[in-house]
């Protein structure tokens, strides 16, 4: 029996991916929002993944995305980089699996360079550091290709990818996952027409995942406003490129995406039906991203499975792929050569400007010195990575610490640092008490994943005794309160001085 030949569209695919996962082979990490707490949770793969966080089953993040990649390197930033890589390309696969039964070949190709570039979807990894989001990018496209599985009557084998697949979309992400339960209970009756019982079962399992929604709820712990992140319509098409996030959309996909509305009346008559199918969905959720669906949300009681509006973009990663790539089938002319060449080098062109994070060589080990948070927060803002201490000689009495910090959250108070040093009664020696780089680098004005080395001189008085180690903190010069350590009752870090 002869076998069949690689379909060199499969290694193109994955080739393309190349521009996306080159940042990770720098030799350090890049300084997203979420700082090193990834990394960290690779690192604890018993506690993840809410190392360092308060355990939220819904909004937060689920552990299957930690333990596929946790046992693959050292040190574990390295785990995590090669888990953003691995879902980058599966990612891809998935897209080019999925709809080159629609689009043909080079239709899928161009659906997956799309899926690949999208601005978001290199913010999630990027800016965000969302590891969990990222594998979603990667999951779902097997989702949609096991229930296209439904139009050839290949029910064993929607079911037993299907299933297992949705089980690691919850697990992974339970709140998103939810929402696209809504569009895979539509697809299901796209795809099954005559297939009552199947739509039968298709509603009982969606009707059951929103009861099982409704029971969770009422669990889920208080969150930031949801009402004050809704997105204005220009973010979703402005380029701005510079500090914090950015929501576009893409300009080339939705430039394809206009362009494939506009030869809507080209395709046959199921490419038709999925092409309207796939805008409806696109429309939907940009809409609920806006302003003006507030009432919807409120009224619909749904906002609770998301921290923010905004992560709803992630879910327009499918259609945005789907409706760009078929532009192929659309127009011959558009997938012949030059043509698709051309539309394959501005998608990778479009994205270019998103692809330059902001790296660091820090190597935290398997976790931090310490975490701060507010009095009352249930989740860290700094973090101490590194403290470094020179102690004083014969020749020059004075004690150098350095500290390396770094914010995973927005930090409201203006801290002020305390650093004393103890004798072995812990009697204070010598003390220093300052704003961060002597107040040129306020707290509240660092941004999240930002990392910051500061150092803080001691001079020890004369005949003074042996220090024997120091004592830090934050705390707010008005009031004088300090900021919590994580896992201490006296918000105090102590270093031993070597």
């Amino acid at each position: 029996m002869k076998s069949r030949p690689l379909n060199p569209y499969w290694l193109l695919v994955a080739a393309l991916t190349v521009f996306a996962v080159a940042p990770l082979t720098y030799p350090g990490f890049f300084q997203a929002d979420s700082g090193f707490l990834p990394a960290f949770n690779a690192a604890h793969l018993d506690e993840a993944p809410n190392w360092g966080r308060a355990p939220d089953p819904v909004r937060g993040e689920g552990k299957l995305p930690y333990l596929l990649v946790g046992w693959l390197a050292d040190p574990p930033y390295r785990a995590v980089k090669w888990g953003y890589g691995l879902a980058f390309v599966l990612g891809a696969l998935g897209i080019y699996a999925w709809t080159r039964r629609w689009l043909g070949d080079r239709g899928g190709a161009l659906a997956a360079a799309v899926y690949t570039y999208l601005p978001w979807h290199l913010a999630t990894v990027y800016v965000r550091g969302a590891y969990a989001e990222a594998w979603l990018w990667a999951i779902w496209p097997f989702l949609f290709w096991a229930i296209d599985r439904l139009r050839e009557r290949r029910f064993l084998v929607a079911t037993v990818v299907g299933l297992p697949l949705l089980a690691a979309s919850l697990w992974t992400q339970m709140g998103l996952t939810i929402f696209l339960a809504f569009g895979l209970f539509m697809t299901i009756c796209l795809q099954t027409r005559k297939l009552s019982a199947w739509k039968w079962a298709a509603l009982l399992f969606f009707v059951g995942g929103v009861v099982v929604a409704v029971l969770i709820l009422p669990l889920q712990k208080a969150r930031i406003p949801f009402d004050e992140h809704f997105l204005y319509p220009y973010q979703l098409v402005s380029a701005a490129w510079g500090e914090g996030l950015y929501f576009q959309l893409g300009l080339a996909a939705m430039g394809l995406t206009l362009v494939a509305a506009a030869l809507l009346p080209r395709g046959g008559p199921d490419l038709r039906q999925a092409l309207r199918f796939w805008l409806v969905i696109l429309l939907v959720l940009v809409l609920l991203t806006l302003p003006l669906s507030a009432l919807v949300w409120r009224v619909i009681g749904l906002d609770d499975l998301l921290t923010y509006p905004w992560q709803l973009l992630a879910l327009t990663g499918l259609p945005l792929a789907f409706l760009a790539g078929s532009v192929v089938r659309l127009d011959d002319r558009l997938g012949a050569l030059p043509a698709w060449a051309g539309l394959l080098g501005l998608v990778l062109l479009a994205s270019y400007p998103y692809l330059a994070p902001h790296f660091t060589q820090v190597d935290p080990g398997p976790e931090p010195v310490a975490m701060f948070q507010a009095d009352g927060a249930d989740a860290p803002q700094l973090m101490i990575l590194e403290a470094q201490i020179a102690p004083p000689t014969a020749l020059t009495p004075t004690l150098t610490l350095t500290l390396t910090w770094q914010a995973v959250a927005p930090v409201e108070a203006d801290y002020t640092v305390f650093v004393h040093l103890l004798d072995a009664a812990d009697t204070k020696v010598a003390q220093r008490d300052t704003r961060p780089c002597d107040g040129a680098c306020p707290t509240d004005t660092w941004l999240p994943g930002a990392i910051l080395v500061d150092r803080y001189e001691l001079s020890l008085p004369p005949a003074a005794p042996e220090p024997d180690r120091l004592a830090v903190g934050l705390y707010v010069l008005e009031s004088g309160e300090r900021a919590a350590v994580v896992g201490r009752d006296d918000k105090t870090v102590y270093l031993d001085v070597p």
